[in-house]
């Protein structure tokens, strides 16, 4: 808006000089330009689910486990993740790239592996009131509910209970309903639930974030989830639900899914499309079995609506990236002031200049006439 305003009015006083037209126009270009760049001050977090399933592991044909472990880091990197829940990790010396840490869970054979921006967060101790780990079905499918804390001192909005920096992330491996056309039952999702419940009270925060394998059905939508887990408030915000299930029975299900019980919009983005590289097709030599790989899913979740290309309506959570374009766009908008000093006052200066020459032919031509 100062951009705008500094230019309207620059251009108002350069108006009175035809020669600085064409600093005006330069001026304008600079701050459209400026005003137009895409800008992560304007989103809250990037958050990613993937699930490339055991045998990528297990039977690990043409070395899937590496390649797995490498193209995660590399999307943590590339895309900058807050948090991310990588699910059926079976290498337990995967390491992540230094500026990120990961909680680990194990039901059976089945893992979970929580990822998380440790610049940004750090997650606190106390099990049952900032953590809690479990199965939602006997020696099978593990979850984490953990709390995290900014440690940038930017989260600005706050819950209707506290004014805290902290948020509630779920990372979780679902089980499977008992068909296609029903939802999970209580039997499979009470033990998370309660989970959720007790650090949710034990902490006083109620912002959650689920990301997880659902192993839903698109007809069972992402506020039945939100509803059937009990997640505080009566908000739903989530990933499209993107077809991201599963090589052996080429994607047609939507299981992967990052729900939010607040902020404004959530962008999706899947990271993969089929046809698979090769070494993501698992296919057993003998029975001809595939594997159930995934497509990972990257959401962004936006304060308030999707600002687009251009800014919104305003950071509200933290931001990592937006002090350091506050910090540029007020010393370009310091410098615009000064830019619109200095034409006016030149633009003024012409304009006495012509206001005195044309006084002095005035006066010629007056005394000519005498």
């Amino acid at each position: 808006l100062s951009c705008r305003i500094a230019a309207h009015f620059c251009c108002r006083f350069v108006a009175m000089s035809r020669g600085m037209a064409f600093r005006c126009l330069q001026l304008q270009s600079l701050l459209v330009w400026i005003f137009l760049q895409p800008s992560r001050g304007w989103l809250q977090f990037q958050l990613l689910q993937w699930n490339p399933h055991w045998q990528c592991f297990v039977w690990n044909q043409n070395n899937c486990s590496t390649h797995v472990e490498s193209q995660l880091n590399e999307w943590l990197e590339e895309y900058d993740v807050d948090f991310a829940n990588a699910v059926e990790i079976v290498d337990s010396n995967y390491t992540t790239p230094k500026a990120w840490s990961v909680l680990r869970t194990s039901c059976g054979p089945d893992r979970v592996a929580l990822i998380y921006n440790n610049l940004r967060w750090r997650a606190l101790e106390g099990n049952g009131t900032f953590q809690s780990a479990g199965c939602m079905e006997e020696d099978d499918r593990p979850y984490i509910v953990q709390v995290f804390e900014s440690l940038n001192s930017t989260l600005i909005g706050s819950n209707s209970s506290n004014s805290s920096e902290r948020l509630v992330v779920v990372g979780a491996h679902f089980p499977h309903p008992a068909g296609p056309s029903l939802p999970l039952s209580a039997d499979q999702t009470d033990g998370l639930k309660n989970s959720i419940a007790g650090v949710v009270n034990g902490s006083g925060e109620q912002r959650v974030i689920l990301i997880a394998d659902t192993n839903e059905y698109s007809i069972v939508p992402n506020t039945a989830i939100r509803e059937y887990l009990r997640l505080p408030t009566l908000k739903t915000v989530g990933t499209d639900l993107e077809n991201t299930c599963c090589f052996d029975y080429g994607f047609f299900m939507s299981f992967d899914r990052i729900i939010t019980n607040f902020g404004g919009h959530m962008r999706t983005k899947v990271l993969m499309q089929p046809p698979l590289p090769n070494w993501a097709q698992q296919v057993q030599e003998v029975t001809f079995k595939r594997g159930a790989f995934h497509l990972p899913v990257l959401g962004t979740l936006f304060a308030q609506g999707d600002p687009g290309p251009g800014p919104g309506p305003g950071p509200v959570y933290p931001n990592h990236h937006s002090g350091f374009k506050t910090a540029f766009i007020s010393i370009v908008s310091v410098l615009v002031l000064v830019m619109v000093g200095w034409f006016s006052h030149a633009a003024m200066s012409e304009k006495k200049k012509r206001d005195r020459l044309s006084m002095t032919e005035e006066s010629q031509e007056s005394d000519d006439s005498e």
